[in-house]
């Protein structure tokens, strides 16, 4: 009998929707999930003389993957570029790595300042990491706001004027939503058996969810639509998997680095959890004779999500949001120590509060569900609903 601590979750990238190249999977870190082939089946509506059901046939297959996993760096940032809809061709951005002793912070216009360099990689409406200043406010995350050779204005935090001398980084990267329709195969291994796989061709994401919650390990999940699943007896690709990266799992103690609202750092929400979830269901084809389906197309993106906080003074601010329908900004961090990640919603709407009195000896607690819309970001660019920026 097989046993769940000895299956393997492998991914690869098809250049074509459908076909697996001949590459090596990646091994996927999970800690459950499922992996099927729905057959959609029907039956005859002939009527017999002796009162009995004509016979069924199977007019279509459904393939569906469903995926848990804990956050780690590295080991899921091909599935973050996926989940925003881009595939292969368009990447994670060049990352900005401007770094040295001549940087300096200016509180008078929010800048960072330095002789040449301050805009190499830079993209107007990115979030950037900055450490190595000896104030503790000009370091941290901040959203670019412009940029030239010799200084970047920022917001995100209020910045402290220091001089120029310390060893300064400014660095990160980022990915938008897009629209792509980027395709996976995906393979289950059973090692403790004999030559046993199960693989999904054709693996479309079609909703994805994060959760952040207070003493708990931070998660997510996928679910994947697909073309055919099938039984087989030798790895898929080249033949390979290679080892997914040994990197420790992001608790929310040592992990969550920041919560913005409206681009500002709050230091005073103490948020009890966060969660984000991507929709984006694509739209599969059909033809005549054939079983599986025959295209793919994309379907629009939603984004929504809720967070929790205890209410105050400062908390019950965006009730005033709710009742007046205004719009805001939400983005937060989360880290490993050594890698870094910026979730940004740049448009949100507060969609319900439900308002609930405790019993005895409780806290009063604000739960918000809310709704993401896209923006325009940069002058003359494309609206965009979702940004992540990482650095590491």
């Amino acid at each position: 009998m097989s046993d769940s601590n000895r299956v393997q979750v492998s991914i690869v990238e098809e250049p074509t929707w459908g076909t697996t190249p001949h590459s090596a999977f990646l091994e996927l870190p999970i800690v459950s999930g499922s992996f099927s082939e729905g057959q959609n089946v029907i039956r005859s509506a002939q009527l017999r003389s002796d009162a009995q059901l004509a016979g069924s046939k199977r007019v279509g297959v459904a393939p569906e993957a469903s995926l848990e996993f804990e956050l780690q760096g590295d080991n899921h940032d091909l599935l973050l570029r996926a989940m925003l809809r881009n595939a292969s061709g368009n990447d994670w951005s060049t990352a900005a790595n401007i770094a040295g002793t001549g940087i300096s912070a200016a509180n008078g216009d929010n800048s960072f300042n330095g002789s040449s360099g301050m805009n190499t990689n830079v993209t107007i409406g990115q979030w950037v990491y900055v450490a190595g200043f000896l104030t503790a406010a000009n370091n941290g995350w901040f959203k670019v706001v412009s940029a030239t050779a010799t200084k970047m204005v920022v917001e995100g935090g209020t910045l402290s004027t220091e001089a120029a001398g310390n060893s300064i980084t400014i660095k990160g990267s980022f990915i938008r939503n897009g629209t792509d329709v980027p395709s996976f195969s995906l393979q289950e291994e059973y090692l403790d058996l004999s030559s046993k796989l199960m693989l999904m061709k054709g693996a479309v994401i079609s909703s994805a969810g994060l959760k952040i919650s207070a003493g708990a390990i931070m998660t997510a999940s996928l679910q994947m639509e697909g073309r055919r699943v099938s039984q087989e007896t030798t790895l898929a690709g080249n033949g390979s998997v290679t080892a997914a990266q040994a990197n420790d799992v992001i608790a929310d103690t040592a992990g969550f680095d920041g919560l913005w609202i409206d681009d500002a750092k709050i230091t005073t929400y103490y948020l009890t959890d966060i969660s984000i979830a991507l929709s984006a269901r694509p739209r599969f084809q059909r033809g005549l004779g054939q079983l599986q389906t025959t295209g793919v197309k994309l379907g629009p993106l939603e984004v929504t999500g809720s967070f929790e906080c205890y209410l105050d003074d400062t908390t019950s601010a965006l009730r005033a949001k709710l009742l007046g329908n205004t719009a805001i900004s939400l983005g937060f961090a989360i880290t490993d120590g050594t890698h870094l990640y910026h979730f940004d919603l740049p448009k949100v709407y507060l969609t319900a509060e439900p308002g609930a009195l405790p019993g005895n000896d409780a806290d009063i607690m604000l739960a918000f569900d809310f709704n993401a819309e896209p923006v325009l970001l940069v002058a003359g660019g494309a609206t965009k609903t979702i940004q992540i920026c990482r650095v590491g």
